[in-house]
């Protein structure tokens, strides 16, 4: 047996060696392209083409191309429309100097968008079409920092965060124009995002400015970051705030729905609010933006210089590597059904805009499931041919 194989392995034939440096390219190759398809890809850098120069404050997309902005140029800030390539401008500060912070904008459920310029009143801008609802101040007069439907969208009331002068609360207001009473005052909190979880229900995020290690000292006060769950059944009745989550540090940027779940994402954690049992939980992932594709998955990316992003869902929460370090510091974001959108600087205090496919990592997925299946398999098949040689020498 052993003289056989000895034999066998003096032998040599013309296409032995070829064969063997085909297979070992091939597997050099097929390592290489299965570790570049373990990136993410799909993501492009631009400058806004629309708005030369402009940095983005607030954003709501209606589409991939059809979007409402807010921006600041040299010439101050302009509120302007983007429909079927036409731009709309709604605020020009060369005419309407008086407009010096437009403080949000925000998605109502009929596809309008909603802002406030104006104490007592809410802007809806529809196709570039302007309305107004004017809100009565029998209960008093307030700016408004920002808007959240009602979940139901049969329902036309809406949640308001509201600047009462000394301190931020909630009101709500009908479709008609009657607000509800204030909530009373949260004490050292300043109330800043809402969105609805339920009918009735909304989650607000926003900070607890308070003296640092419980010393009177305004120079160095402590900031943590608040998680509210709120209540309003309308009527003329203040909204309550039924409970409340206080974070270490940082701050909360995201509000995203996943079933019976509100995702709010942090610079400094993420934390899971499940209205079934009204609990919230916190998971550590951080994060400068996230947002929420299809198939109820939402991904989480990093500051400038970030390697990584997560893709998070319920089911599991995966770590990719980008193809490039994350290029810009990003201030601002927003969706379209395809397409992010996230808007900030470069290195070079530039505006840029990131643009990202969300489907082009299922593509990535399947090019590399196939690449995977296609090693093995022409690995098997290298494998039974050089064995059934073997054995058929042996034999002979």
């Amino acid at each position: 047996m052993a003289k056989g194989w000895k034999s066998f392995l003096q032998e040599e034939s013309e296409h032995q060696w070829l064969a063997i440096s085909v297979f070992f390219i091939f597997i050099i190759i097929g390592a290489v392209a299965i570790h570049g398809t373990s990136k993410l890809t799909g993501i492009d850098i631009s400058d806004n083409s629309e708005m030369p120069n402009s940095r983005i404050m607030h954003i709501e997309h209606q589409s991939n191309d059809d979007y409402t902005a807010v921006a600041h140029t040299s010439d101050g800030i302009i509120l302007y429309q983007f429909i079927d390539d036409k731009e709309k401008i709604i605020i020009d500060p060369n005419t309407e100097t008086e407009f010096t912070n437009i403080k949000f904008l925000a998605s109502m459920t009929n596809g309008t968008v909603a802002t406030s310029v104006h104490e007592n009143s809410i802007m809806f801008i529809d196709a570039g079409v302007i309305s107004h609802l004017n809100i009565s101040d029998q209960s008093g007069s307030f700016s408004i920092n920002e808007i959240s439907p009602n979940y139901d969208q049969q329902v036309d009331s809406m949640l308001l965060i509201t600047d009462e002068g000394s301190f931020t609360s909630f009101r709500g207001v009908e479709i008609d124009g009657t607000p509800s009473s204030n909530t009373p005052e949260s004490e050292n909190i300043e109330w800043k995002e809402i969105s609805p979880i339920s009918n009735n229900e909304w989650i607000a995020t926003g900070v607890l400015i308070s003296s640092s290690g419980g010393d009177d000292n305004p120079a160095s006060p402590q900031i943590k970051p608040v998680i509210g769950h709120v209540i309003w059944t309308g009527g003329f009745t203040a909204p309550m705030l039924h409970e409340l989550y206080l974070g270490n540090n940082g701050e909360f940027h995201s509000l995203i729905k996943i079933n019976e779940k509100m995702i709010i994402a942090g610079t400094s954690q993420t934390v899971i609010f499940d209205s079934n049992d009204l609990t919230f939980e916190s998971i550590d992932i951080t994060s400068k933006a996230a947002v929420k594709s299809d198939c109820e998955t939402i991904w989480f990316f990093g500051s400038m210089n970030s390697e990584t992003v997560i893709k998070w869902s319920e089911e599991e929460s995966k770590v990719i590597e980008l193809q490039h370090k994350m290029p810009i510091e990003i201030e601002t974001f927003s969706s379209s059904n395809e397409m992010i959108f996230m808007y900030g600087t470069d290195t070079n205090g530039e505006n840029k805009i990131l643009n990202f496919d969300p489907s082009s990592y299922g593509s990535i997925e399947s090019g590399r499931g196939f690449l995977n299946f296609s090693f093995i398999l022409v690995f098997t098949i290298a494998f039974i041919v050089m064995g059934w040689n073997v054995y058929d020498r042996m034999n002979t």
